[in-house]
């Protein structure tokens, strides 16, 4: 019964047609142009390594933006957004913080009450 009335719904010839001239564009534009994969992204640890390195010379608080930028920088190799993201949120948290966040999507280094020299 199913079968009979997706087979007698002119509509899904409609749109069935539409994915078969899509997939067909979508192959001859892989032919003529085709992409690179992504390299491999860096691990979690060398992402939160290089970020705390980043606010460490900045000295002062940076968008998250701004930390990006200047991580795949340092790192001489692309990072994924999200990785940097996640290594900010993950060290602005929890019992041992890495980074504090001064406001919205703005990040700086915790001031470790050990470390200080006053």
């Amino acid at each position: 019964m199913e079968l009979n009335g997706a087979r007698s719904n002119p509509q899904a010839g409609v749109e069935l047609s539409r994915v078969g001239a899509l997939h067909e564009e979508l192959l001859l534009k892989a032919v003529l142009q085709p992409r690179q994969p992504r390299p491999t992204p860096s691990a979690a640890p060398q992402v939160l390594a290089t970020v705390m390195r980043v606010l460490e010379q900045a000295e002062r608080p940076m968008t998250a933006s701004e930390i990006y930028r200047a991580a795949e920088e340092l790192a001489g190799k692309p990072l994924l957004r999200t990785s940097v993201k996640a290594a900010l949120a993950a060290g602005s948290s929890g019992p041992s913080q890495r980074f504090r966040r001064v406001q919205h999507g703005v990040y700086q280094l915790a001031r470790d009450p050990r470390r200080s020299t006053s």
